[in-house]
């Protein structure tokens, strides 16, 4: 059913939202499309609890251009349970827009688990195969109370372990990359002594630094 909404109307539910945060830049460049005169396509909703099940980046757009009180076109469907609708949003979000990243991929693979879907439905959904998803479940799931918890790359090998409240709260801030690539720049940055050392913060933080490395490697020779 296509109706006009207004977008205030609307509820963004991240945990409905197979992407890791909605990208800034993205969003931009839908308000340029629209200043261009471009028509968007409609915002999938749920009707009964008005969660967007695909649209984040068009309703932020929208709002951005109209503000909160524009109406915007969207079609409302009824959804029988929690895993249908985000297997929709999982779909959905596949088929358009930015690729899923690897680690969007887990996320919903992570949230999948916790509604205990079934996994051939969900891989159809993420445009991958069974045996891929099977895959990054053993090598991108941490859990935390025993719920899944999607892994980054920098700390996938925490894969299949209980998680400390610590260690989540780091995965939820870790960037994208291997361990060892934060490591190597550091090392870089020391070796040509390109540090900023005449910053505070920076000599503050290589003392800490210093401090934990004692303690997880043990004594340091100076």
């Amino acid at each position: 059913m296509l109706v006009k909404v207004k977008v205030s109307s609307l509820v963004l539910d991240y945990d409905l939202y197979p992407r890791e945060d909605v990208q800034s830049y993205n969003v931009s460049a839908i308000v340029e499309a629209l200043n261009a005169g471009v028509a968007l396509p409609p915002i999938v909703v749920d009707k009964k609890s008005k969660r967007v099940v695909d649209g984040f980046h068009r309703i932020k757009a929208y709002q951005r251009k109209y503000g909160p009180n524009v109406k915007i076109p969207c079609i409302m469907k009824e959804y029988t349970s929690e895993a249908e609708m985000f297997l929709d949003a999982m779909r959905l979000n596949s088929c358009h827009g930015r690729a899923l990243s690897v680690y969007d991929r887990v996320r919903c693979i992570s949230r999948a688990e916790a509604l205990k879907m079934d996994v051939t439905s969900v891989a159809s959904a993420l445009n991958m195969t069974v045996e891929t998803l099977n895959r990054f479940k053993s090598e991108r799931l941490g859990y935390f109370h025993s719920q899944p918890v999607a892994l980054k790359r920098t700390t996938m090998h925490l894969s299949g372990e209980e998680l400390t409240e610590e260690q989540v709260s780091y995965n939820r801030q870790a960037g994208g990359m291997a361990s060892t690539f934060y490591i190597n720049q550091l090392i870089k940055m020391l070796e040509s002594e390109s540090i900023e050392l005449n910053n505070e913060k920076v000599v503050k933080g290589l003392k800490r630094l210093y401090d934990l490395l004692g303690k997880v490697l043990g004594p340091i020779a100076v």
